[in-house]
């Protein structure tokens, strides 16, 4: 597997980059993962939620253990939050909308969280939970930063491998034998560092990469007509967007330029000019994915009109203006996007200033409205919305109820009820209220819903057996003859 950097440690955490989550789901095993077609369990075996909607039950797998052989419980649940509280102030499982959630200990395999009120997305944060081995700190969280632990051959990890080999440009993993859920037909995976995607296809091509990413139509005819490789694709459950930034150059302007800016996009001249093919991406309509049960395949979007694009730029004070537009650098197809977007704004006499950052960079610039910080540092910036599956609005409601990105009072609060929503008819009123709404206030523009196509060698077999991307959940189901 290719791999973009070395990193300087394997702990899990919460905001990895695609790269590292590639790295670290062989070592990880969450509790589960909600996919269009059901539960995936993992850790867990099952999750029973009250008809209330206020309590989560989690069954930990009796037969789970660390690899040195440390049964996973309860208590690892508990040091999980222990730890994200001593090290950030906060943790998600800890507190829904500002309010305490209760944890109570039911035995060694069960876990209760009581919450204030219903909130529909707990059950995907429960699930994406990476848990630390809280034996090996003697359950003290403040022994976790800065001991190394995570970054030797000896570290406990909860996945179907382990660490074998620490190297300057690589990482080997091997598979455990003790493995809950059965024995990997993989045996060793080798992560390596390669450079560049043409450095990537150059050594997918010589036999050194087992698979690799295609983002390109060219790349997909040519994989295509070749016989030596298998083509595999799997929704990615990601919205790919554009987002307004409320303490940029909008802060001063009136709504009529932000409405300027989306009736000035063609979202279909992107995706044929970015992607080249519906099999790379499709026409995003919503704020949610088809991948979701409360997804409004009717839901209207934005529909392009240049000449009353062109009214408002120039009566709203937009005309003439240079704003500032950054997309994350390591994220497939963005850097083509933003030279499209560019190329149509012009249209209506505003310029871009485009600036390609590394993850890392683009995240801290672009999340500060998140945070509530006001910045300056960018006008428009191009992001993804991930893991969007399931039966609750997920990573949308939870940008959207914060009136850091510029969303109404009325939004947020409608935002909030779909999440407080406990029956399922009510919960898709609400989301088909907001899907049809959330163009009207011009802060988001939905770009496309993409697909995570990967060419492989003849002898891999098994990709498309992991529902979940970036990269694999489902190790099992991948063979290498």
């Amino acid at each position: 597997m290719a791999i973009d950097y070395m990193p300087d440690s394997l702990k899990p955490n919460g905001t990895g980059t695609d790269s590292f989550t590639t790295m670290i789901r062989p070592l990880y095993s969450s509790l589960f993962y909600p996919t269009e077609s059901g539960m995936e369990y993992y850790l867990a075996d099952k999750l029973d939620v009250s008809e209330d909607g206020l309590k989560y039950t989690v069954h930990l797998n009796d037969k789970a253990t660390w690899s040195d052989g440390e049964p996973i419980t309860a208590d690892d649940i508990q040091f999980r939050i222990d730890y994200s509280m001593a090290s950030s102030g906060r943790s998600s499982l800890a507190t829904v909308n500002g309010q305490e959630v209760k944890l109570n200990k039911i035995d060694d395999k069960t876990v209760e969280f009581v919450l204030p009120m219903p909130y529909a997305n707990f059950k995907n944060t429960l699930g994406d939970t990476v848990l630390l081995p809280g034996h090996a700190f003697n359950w003290d969280p403040s022994k976790v930063d800065d001991s190394g632990y995570f970054w030797n051959t000896d570290m406990a990890t909860s996945g179907p491998y382990v660490v074998s080999e620490i190297n300057d440009d690589s990482l080997v993993y091997t598979a455990r034998n003790d493995y809950f859920g059965g024995k990997p037909n993989v045996k060793k995976i080798v992560l390596r560092t390669l450079g560049s995607g043409s450095s990537k296809q150059v050594a997918f091509e010589n036999g050194e990469l087992s698979y690799m990413r295609v983002t390109t139509a060219d790349e997909l005819k040519k994989y295509e007509k070749n016989d030596n490789y298998n083509v595999t694709s799997v929704s990615e459950a990601r919205l790919n967007y554009l987002q307004l930034n409320p303490g940029g150059a909008f802060a001063s302007l009136p709504a009529e330029a932000r409405e300027a800016i989306m009736l000035a996009l063609n979202d279909q001249e992107i995706i044929d000019a970015a992607y080249g093919s519906d099999k790379l991406a499709t026409r995003a309509n919503s704020v949610l994915t088809p991948d979701q049960s409360l997804y409004n395949k009717k839901a209207p979007g934005y529909s392009q009109n240049l000449k009353k694009a062109k009214e408002l730029a120039k009566s709203s004070g937009l005309a003439g203006m240079t704003l500032k537009y950054i997309y994350n650098a390591d994220r497939a197809n963005m850097e083509a996007v933003a030279t499209v977007v560019q190329q149509q704004l012009a249209a209506i006499d505003v310029k871009l200033d485009v600036q390609g950052l590394d993850s890392p960079t683009f995240f801290s610039i672009f999340f500060a409205p998140y945070s509530g910080k006001t910045t300056d540092e960018y006008d428009i910036g191009s992001n993804g919305w991930d893991s969007e599956r399931g039966d609750c609005g997920w990573q949308a409601s939870t940008y959207m109820k914060n009136t850091g990105w510029g969303w109404s009072e009325d939004m947020t609060k409608l935002v909030n009820q779909a999440e407080s929503a406990t029956i399922q008819k009510e919960a898709q009123k609400l989301w088909d209220e907001i899907q049809e709404k959330y163009t009207d206030e011009c802060w988001v523009y939905p770009l496309t819903y993409t697909n995570y196509v990967m060419v492989s060698q003849k002898n891999v077999t098994g990709l498309d057996g992991s529902k979940v991307v970036p990269e694999f959940v489902n190790w099992m189901s991948i063979k290498v003859k």
